[in-house]
C-alpha cells in the first residue's frame, strides 16, 4: 500500500516540475479598449530582444525550484513583442506597413517561489519610431507578489502562472502610458 502512494506522490512532483509552455498571446478586453481609447495610429511591431550583457538563459527559460518553463519560440523577448502585436491587432491598430514601429529590449525577468511571499517581475525598454525618428523611449517594469505554498506541486505552477501574467500587464502598461499614447496618436 505504501509503494503506490509513494509512486503517486512522485508522479505529482515530476508533473509539477515538467516544462509547461506559455499559450500564444491573445488580446485582452482591457488592452483593446486602451488601444481604441488612445486613438493610436496604426503601427507595426519591430524587433524585441534580450538586453545585451544579460545572461543568455534569461531570455530562454525561467526556473522555479525544480520546474523549468521554456520561452515560447525560444525567446521571452519575442513573446513580449508577440503580446503587443496581439493587443494592437485586437484593437485594429496593427499594420505591417505602418510608419510607426514599436520595439523593445527586455532588461529584467525574474520569478521565484520564496516563502512566505513569492515574487515575479518583468521589465523592458521600449522605443517608438515614426518615419525613422524616435518619438518614445522609456523603460517600464511590472511586478507581482503572492503567498507561496510549501508544496512544490502547488507553488511551481502558481509561480509560472503569475510570471506569465506579467507579459499582459507589461503590454497594458505600455499601451496605457501617457507618453506612449501621445507619441503614437493618430493625426
Amino acid at each position: 500500500m505504501i509503494r503506490p502512494v509513494l509512486a503517486a506522490a512522485a508522479c505529482l512532483v515530476v508533473a509539477a516540475c515538467a516544462e509547461a509552455p506559455l499559450p500564444p498571446p491573445q488580446a485582452s478586453l482591457d488592452a483593446i479598449q486602451s488601444v481604441r481609447a488612445a486613438n493610436l495610429a496604426p503601427m507595426r511591431v519591430g524587433d524585441f530582444t534580450a538586453a545585451p550583457g544579460k545572461p543568455a538563459d534569461m531570455d530562454r527559460s525561467v526556473s522555479v525550484r525544480a520546474g523549468v518553463q521554456p520561452a515560447p519560440g525560444g525567446s521571452f523577448a519575442k513573446y513580449l513583442g508577440d503580446s503587443i502585436a496581439a493587443q494592437l491587432k485586437g484593437g485594429g491598430r496593427l499594420d505591417e506597413h505602418a510608419r510607426l514601429v514599436v520595439s523593445g529590449v527586455v532588461t529584467d525577468t525574474h520569478v521565484d517561489s520564496a516563502m512566505p511571499t513569492a515574487h515575479a517581475s518583468l521589465a523592458a525598454h521600449f522605443t517608438l519610431v515614426r518615419d525613422g525618428k524616435p518619438v518614445f523611449d522609456k523603460t517600464l517594469k511590472v511586478e507581482d507578489s503572492w503567498s507561496s505554498d510549501f508544496v512544490g506541486a502547488v507553488a511551481i505552477p502558481d509561480a509560472f502562472n503569475h510570471y506569465n501574467g506579467l507579459f499582459g500587464k507589461l503590454t497594458e502598461a505600455l499601451l496605457a502610458d501617457p507618453d506612449f499614447r501621445a507619441a503614437g496618436r493618430a493625426g
